[in-house]
Protein backbone atom coordinates (compact mmCIF):
# COMPACT_ATOMS: atom_id res chain seq x y z
CA UNK A 1 0.00 0.00 0.00
CA UNK A 2 2.70 2.22 -0.29
CA UNK A 3 2.20 3.13 -3.66
CA UNK A 4 -1.48 4.14 -2.61
CA UNK A 5 -0.25 6.37 -0.41
CA UNK A 6 2.08 8.10 -2.22
CA UNK A 7 -0.80 8.54 -4.86
CA UNK A 8 -3.06 9.51 -2.13
CA UNK A 9 -0.84 11.88 -0.51
CA UNK A 10 -0.44 13.82 -4.13
CA UNK A 11 -3.70 13.58 -4.55
CA UNK A 12 -4.55 15.62 -1.07
CA UNK A 13 -2.11 18.29 -2.39
CA UNK A 14 -3.63 18.77 -5.48
CA UNK A 15 -6.67 19.33 -4.26
CA UNK A 16 -6.19 21.62 -1.15
CA UNK A 17 -8.50 24.83 -1.52
CA UNK A 18 -11.08 26.53 0.41
CA UNK A 19 -13.82 24.16 -1.61
CA UNK A 20 -12.41 21.11 -0.37
CA UNK A 21 -16.24 20.29 1.42
CA UNK A 22 -17.10 19.26 -2.11
CA UNK A 23 -15.12 16.10 -1.52
CA UNK A 24 -15.20 13.25 0.77
CA UNK A 25 -11.94 11.78 2.22
CA UNK A 26 -10.10 8.81 0.40
CA UNK A 27 -11.13 5.21 1.69
CA UNK A 28 -8.28 2.67 0.88
CA UNK A 29 -9.10 -0.46 -0.16
CA UNK A 30 -6.36 -3.16 -1.61
CA UNK A 31 -5.19 -2.23 -4.75
CA UNK A 32 -7.02 1.69 -4.77
CA UNK A 33 -9.04 3.80 -3.21
CA UNK A 34 -12.82 5.44 -3.56
CA UNK A 35 -14.06 8.65 -2.64
CA UNK A 36 -16.75 11.26 -3.47
CA UNK A 37 -16.98 14.13 -5.11
CA UNK A 38 -19.28 17.08 -6.06
CA UNK A 39 -19.31 19.92 -8.44
CA UNK A 40 -20.90 22.43 -5.58
CA UNK A 41 -23.98 24.16 -6.28
CA UNK A 42 -27.60 23.06 -7.68
CA UNK A 43 -27.51 23.77 -11.25
CA UNK A 44 -30.86 23.19 -13.62
CA UNK A 45 -32.46 20.98 -10.76
CA UNK A 46 -29.43 18.97 -10.75
CA UNK A 47 -26.28 18.74 -8.81
CA UNK A 48 -23.32 16.75 -10.37
CA UNK A 49 -21.31 14.61 -8.91
CA UNK A 50 -19.34 11.67 -9.05
CA UNK A 51 -17.81 8.34 -7.21
CA UNK A 52 -14.28 8.33 -7.72
CA UNK A 53 -11.97 4.74 -8.13
CA UNK A 54 -8.26 5.83 -7.68
CA UNK A 55 -6.25 2.22 -8.63
CA UNK A 56 -2.63 1.14 -8.42
CA UNK A 57 -0.89 0.50 -11.73
CA UNK A 58 -1.58 -2.90 -12.47
CA UNK A 59 -5.07 -3.17 -11.15
CA UNK A 60 -8.71 -2.58 -12.78
CA UNK A 61 -12.08 -2.53 -11.20
CA UNK A 62 -15.32 -3.45 -13.40
CA UNK A 63 -17.98 -1.40 -15.95
CA UNK A 64 -21.11 -1.85 -15.15
CA UNK A 65 -21.30 -5.20 -16.26
CA UNK A 66 -18.30 -7.37 -16.12
CA UNK A 67 -18.21 -9.43 -18.52
CA UNK A 68 -17.26 -13.11 -18.13
CA UNK A 69 -16.17 -12.64 -14.66
CA UNK A 70 -15.86 -9.75 -12.11
CA UNK A 71 -17.75 -8.09 -9.55
CA UNK A 72 -19.42 -4.53 -11.08
CA UNK A 73 -20.19 -1.84 -8.96
CA UNK A 74 -23.06 -2.59 -6.81
CA UNK A 75 -24.33 1.54 -5.19
CA UNK A 76 -26.83 2.52 -2.73
CA UNK A 77 -28.17 5.61 -1.02
CA UNK A 78 -29.36 4.39 2.60
CA UNK A 79 -29.37 7.68 5.21
CA UNK A 80 -29.58 10.01 2.37
CA UNK A 81 -31.51 12.73 3.02
CA UNK A 82 -33.61 14.99 0.96
CA UNK A 83 -32.52 12.61 -2.30
CA UNK A 84 -35.51 12.44 -5.12
CA UNK A 85 -32.90 10.56 -7.86
CA UNK A 86 -29.86 9.76 -8.62
CA UNK A 87 -28.25 8.74 -12.06
CA UNK A 88 -24.93 7.13 -12.36
CA UNK A 89 -23.10 7.03 -15.36
CA UNK A 90 -20.55 5.04 -16.81
CA UNK A 91 -17.75 6.19 -18.93
CA UNK A 92 -16.39 4.49 -21.88
CA UNK A 93 -14.85 0.62 -20.68
CA UNK A 94 -11.62 -1.15 -21.70
CA UNK A 95 -11.22 -5.25 -22.54
CA UNK A 96 -9.19 -7.69 -20.36
CA UNK A 97 -8.35 -10.88 -21.48
CA UNK A 98 -6.66 -12.31 -18.71
CA UNK A 99 -6.31 -15.93 -20.80
CA UNK A 100 -9.04 -17.34 -19.93
CA UNK A 101 -12.21 -15.06 -19.30
CA UNK A 102 -13.08 -11.75 -20.55
CA UNK A 103 -13.81 -8.92 -18.75
CA UNK A 104 -14.90 -4.96 -19.12
CA UNK A 105 -13.06 -3.22 -17.03
CA UNK A 106 -11.51 0.29 -15.85
CA UNK A 107 -7.96 1.10 -15.03
CA UNK A 108 -5.39 3.42 -13.34
CA UNK A 109 -8.61 6.07 -12.10
CA UNK A 110 -12.14 6.83 -13.59
CA UNK A 111 -15.54 8.91 -12.07
CA UNK A 112 -18.67 7.48 -12.49
CA UNK A 113 -20.44 10.62 -12.75
CA UNK A 114 -23.88 10.97 -10.89
CA UNK A 115 -26.98 13.33 -11.81
CA UNK A 116 -28.54 14.19 -8.39
CA UNK A 117 -31.96 15.26 -8.06
CA UNK A 118 -33.24 16.90 -4.78
CA UNK A 119 -36.51 16.03 -3.42
CA UNK A 120 -36.90 19.58 -2.62
CA UNK A 121 -34.60 22.00 -4.62
CA UNK A 122 -34.59 24.62 -1.73
CA UNK A 123 -32.89 22.40 0.26
CA UNK A 124 -29.59 20.13 0.74
CA UNK A 125 -29.23 17.18 0.10
CA UNK A 126 -27.09 14.63 1.76
CA UNK A 127 -25.88 11.88 -0.45
CA UNK A 128 -25.03 8.77 1.54
CA UNK A 129 -23.56 6.41 -0.48
CA UNK A 130 -22.82 2.74 0.21
CA UNK A 131 -20.52 1.02 -2.68
CA UNK A 132 -19.54 -3.04 -3.18
CA UNK A 133 -17.12 -3.73 -5.86
CA UNK A 134 -14.28 -5.79 -7.20
CA UNK A 135 -10.98 -4.64 -7.66
CA UNK A 136 -8.25 -7.23 -9.58
CA UNK A 137 -4.39 -7.79 -10.32
CA UNK A 138 -2.94 -10.94 -10.07
CA UNK A 139 -6.18 -11.81 -7.95
CA UNK A 140 -9.52 -10.24 -7.28
CA UNK A 141 -10.64 -8.64 -3.86
CA UNK A 142 -14.22 -7.46 -3.10
CA UNK A 143 -13.80 -3.85 -1.52
CA UNK A 144 -16.24 -1.28 0.08
CA UNK A 145 -16.61 1.78 1.42
CA UNK A 146 -19.68 4.34 2.94
CA UNK A 147 -19.14 7.83 1.92
CA UNK A 148 -21.21 10.86 2.89
CA UNK A 149 -21.28 14.28 1.11
CA UNK A 150 -23.52 17.21 1.89
CA UNK A 151 -24.40 19.12 -1.50
CA UNK A 152 -25.82 22.61 -1.09
CA UNK A 153 -27.88 24.80 -3.89
CA UNK A 154 -25.96 27.71 -3.04
CA UNK A 155 -22.48 25.93 -2.16
CA UNK A 156 -19.09 27.10 -4.19
CA UNK A 157 -17.90 25.61 -7.27
CA UNK A 158 -15.38 22.71 -6.96
CA UNK A 159 -13.32 24.19 -9.97
CA UNK A 160 -10.94 21.16 -9.59
CA UNK A 161 -13.80 18.66 -8.94
CA UNK A 162 -15.75 19.98 -11.88
CA UNK A 163 -12.78 19.37 -14.36
CA UNK A 164 -12.40 15.99 -13.00
CA UNK A 165 -16.02 15.34 -13.39
CA UNK A 166 -16.25 16.63 -16.85
CA UNK A 167 -13.44 14.68 -18.22
CA UNK A 168 -14.92 11.32 -17.69
CA UNK A 169 -18.48 12.73 -18.34
CA UNK A 170 -17.55 13.24 -22.02
CA UNK A 171 -16.77 9.43 -22.45
CA UNK A 172 -20.09 8.81 -21.67
CA UNK A 173 -21.90 7.17 -24.52
CA UNK A 174 -24.68 9.44 -26.25
CA UNK A 175 -27.70 8.18 -27.83
CA UNK A 176 -28.26 8.29 -31.84
CA UNK A 177 -25.26 8.63 -34.09
CA UNK A 178 -22.20 10.84 -33.01
CA UNK A 179 -19.15 11.34 -34.44
CA UNK A 180 -19.36 9.32 -37.29
CA UNK A 181 -20.65 5.61 -34.62
CA UNK A 182 -23.85 4.34 -35.03
CA UNK A 183 -25.37 1.03 -34.56
CA UNK A 184 -27.34 -0.38 -36.86
CA UNK A 185 -29.06 -4.07 -37.07
CA UNK A 186 -29.40 -6.62 -34.50
CA UNK A 187 -30.12 -10.00 -35.80
CA UNK A 188 -30.16 -13.92 -34.76
CA UNK A 189 -27.79 -15.61 -36.49
CA UNK A 190 -28.88 -18.48 -38.82
CA UNK A 191 -27.57 -20.78 -36.15
CA UNK A 192 -29.59 -18.94 -32.96
CA UNK A 193 -26.23 -19.36 -31.41
CA UNK A 194 -26.02 -15.75 -31.20
CA UNK A 195 -26.62 -11.95 -32.18
CA UNK A 196 -25.06 -10.52 -35.29
CA UNK A 197 -24.52 -7.15 -35.29
CA UNK A 198 -23.89 -4.29 -37.40
CA UNK A 199 -22.01 -1.12 -36.91
CA UNK A 200 -20.21 1.91 -38.57
CA UNK A 201 -17.18 4.01 -37.60
CA UNK A 202 -15.45 6.49 -39.30
CA UNK A 203 -12.53 4.45 -41.46
CA UNK A 204 -8.80 3.95 -40.13
CA UNK A 205 -10.47 3.69 -36.44
CA UNK A 206 -10.08 1.18 -34.33
CA UNK A 207 -13.61 0.21 -32.65
CA UNK A 208 -14.56 -1.78 -29.79
CA UNK A 209 -18.62 -3.14 -29.16
CA UNK A 210 -19.57 -4.09 -25.52
CA UNK A 211 -22.61 -5.76 -24.02
CA UNK A 212 -24.29 -4.83 -20.44
CA UNK A 213 -27.28 -7.25 -20.41
CA UNK A 214 -29.55 -7.68 -17.27
CA UNK A 215 -28.60 -8.79 -13.57
CA UNK A 216 -29.02 -12.56 -13.90
CA UNK A 217 -27.19 -12.59 -17.29
CA UNK A 218 -23.15 -13.66 -17.48
CA UNK A 219 -22.73 -13.32 -21.13
CA UNK A 220 -19.35 -13.09 -22.89
CA UNK A 221 -18.12 -9.70 -25.38
CA UNK A 222 -18.72 -9.22 -28.81
CA UNK A 223 -16.55 -10.71 -31.32
CA UNK A 224 -15.26 -8.83 -33.93
CA UNK A 225 -16.08 -10.68 -37.23
CA UNK A 226 -15.38 -8.05 -40.29
CA UNK A 227 -14.62 -4.59 -40.49
CA UNK A 228 -14.53 -3.44 -44.27
CA UNK A 229 -14.32 0.35 -44.64
CA UNK A 230 -15.54 1.18 -41.11
CA UNK A 231 -18.73 -0.68 -41.43
CA UNK A 232 -18.14 -3.19 -38.98
CA UNK A 233 -20.15 -6.95 -38.18
CA UNK A 234 -19.89 -8.54 -34.63
CA UNK A 235 -20.83 -11.86 -33.29
CA UNK A 236 -22.07 -11.89 -29.78
CA UNK A 237 -22.79 -15.59 -27.94
CA UNK A 238 -26.58 -15.65 -26.68
CA UNK A 239 -25.02 -18.88 -24.12
CA UNK A 240 -26.10 -17.25 -20.64
CA UNK A 241 -28.49 -14.16 -21.63
CA UNK A 242 -31.59 -13.76 -19.34
CA UNK A 243 -33.91 -11.27 -18.64
CA UNK A 244 -35.01 -9.80 -15.37
CA UNK A 245 -38.70 -9.00 -13.51
CA UNK A 246 -37.78 -5.70 -14.50
CA UNK A 247 -35.19 -5.33 -17.08
CA UNK A 248 -35.37 -7.02 -20.75
CA UNK A 249 -32.74 -4.57 -22.51
CA UNK A 250 -29.56 -5.24 -23.99
CA UNK A 251 -27.45 -2.45 -23.46
CA UNK A 252 -24.66 -1.88 -26.76
CA UNK A 253 -21.77 0.81 -27.02
CA UNK A 254 -19.82 1.26 -29.36
CA UNK A 255 -16.60 3.35 -28.94
CA UNK A 256 -13.69 4.56 -31.35
CA UNK A 257 -11.84 7.69 -30.94
CA UNK A 258 -12.69 9.10 -27.57
CA UNK A 259 -16.41 8.54 -28.71
CA UNK A 260 -19.12 6.17 -27.66
CA UNK A 261 -22.59 5.84 -28.08
CA UNK A 262 -24.98 3.58 -26.88
CA UNK A 263 -28.23 1.77 -28.08
CA UNK A 264 -30.96 -0.33 -26.32
CA UNK A 265 -31.97 -3.04 -27.52
CA UNK A 266 -35.57 -5.87 -26.36
CA UNK A 267 -34.41 -9.14 -25.91
CA UNK A 268 -36.08 -11.15 -27.92
CA UNK A 269 -37.89 -14.36 -26.31
CA UNK A 270 -36.12 -16.01 -29.54
CA UNK A 271 -32.62 -14.98 -27.81
CA UNK A 272 -33.01 -16.91 -24.73
CA UNK A 273 -31.76 -20.41 -24.68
Amino acid sequence: MKRVALFLSLALIAISSPARAATTDWVEVQGGAVRLVATGPLESGKYLAGLEFLLEPGWHTYWRYPGEAGIPPQISFPGSVNLGQTEILYPVPQRYDDGFTKSIVYYDGIILPMKVTPEAPEKGVLLSLDVFFGICKEICIPADASLSLPLEPQGETDELAARLIARDLAMVPTSGETGGLSIGTVTLSGNGGSLVIETKAPENTTPDLFAAAPGPSYIGLPELDRNDGGRAVWRLPLKGLAVAEDDDQLRLVLAANGKAVVRLVTIDPSWLK
